[in-house]
């Protein structure tokens, strides 16, 4: 009788230790943080496995409530913040290039044989400055001519003392003068061939040469640059 107690009393023992042994391993929750996606006991303590490397994971396990002390846990980072969107590059602004010439003739703009701008040519010289305002000047170039009339030695300077003139004028007006050339090049650049001159008639009277070579005589304005920007 008393081995048949012993005997009942080893194979109850042996049935224990093998129910401790597969088992899983509570732990307190003070050890282990508490959480609802993993398996445990109802105070919500963390549960292993037997040798105690591995959380057990329940059926609504996901990564974001991952329990980050368990072996194998994924750790949700935080999406940086979207850095703002880089402010537009204007687009450059493309001014209009501007080229143009002006004359002041001999039709009353200088005396014959002066280099004196009368009213009418410093009224040719106003007009043209205003519409010179509009432009970022690059460049003016002042030339003045005779006519075939006289020679080298009278019409060089005096071509010369023309250009000059304008080129004063417009420098007192504001045209910057560093911007501005002027020469005189005398008999030269016709603009009427004096040998058409030679006999010419209109309306059956002559002509003389002075009044048929009045467009040679003048001084020429030729400028460049850009249109202004309007914003």
């Amino acid at each position: 009788m008393k081995m048949i107690k012993k005997l009942s009393a080893a194979i109850v023992l042996a049935v224990i230790a093998a129910a401790t042994q597969a088992a899983p391993i509570a732990y307190e929750a003070n050890k282990m943080p508490a959480n609802d996606n993993w398996g445990g006991s109802v105070s919500g303590a963390v549960v292993k496995n037997g040798s105690d490397e591995l959380c057990w994971r329940n059926n609504f396990w996901t990564p974001a409530t991952a329990n980050a002390q368990c072996d194998g846990a994924i750790v949700v980072q935080k999406a940086a913040p979207a850095s703002p969107p880089a402010a537009p590059v204007p687009a450059p602004v493309v001014r209009q290039p501007i080229t143009g010439t002006f004359t002041l003739g001999a039709d009353g703009s200088f005396d014959l044989g002066k280099s004196v701008i009368t009213p009418k040519g410093k009224a040719i010289l106003d007009a043209a400055f205003i519409k010179l305002q509009a432009y970022d000047l690059q460049s003016l170039a002042i030339s003045g001519y005779t006519d075939s009339q006289g020679n080298d030695k009278i019409n060089i300077p005096l071509s010369k003392a023309r250009s000059q003139s304008v080129y004063d004028y417009l420098g007192a007006k504001g045209v910057p003068t560093n911007r501005m050339t002027n020469e005189g090049y005398g008999s030269t650049n016709y603009v009427v061939e004096p040998k058409s001159c030679n006999g010419m008639k209109i309306n059956g009277r002559s002509v003389s040469r002075t009044v048929c070579e009045a467009p040679n005589r003048r001084v020429e304005v030729k400028f460049n640059g850009l249109a202004k920007s309007t914003n």
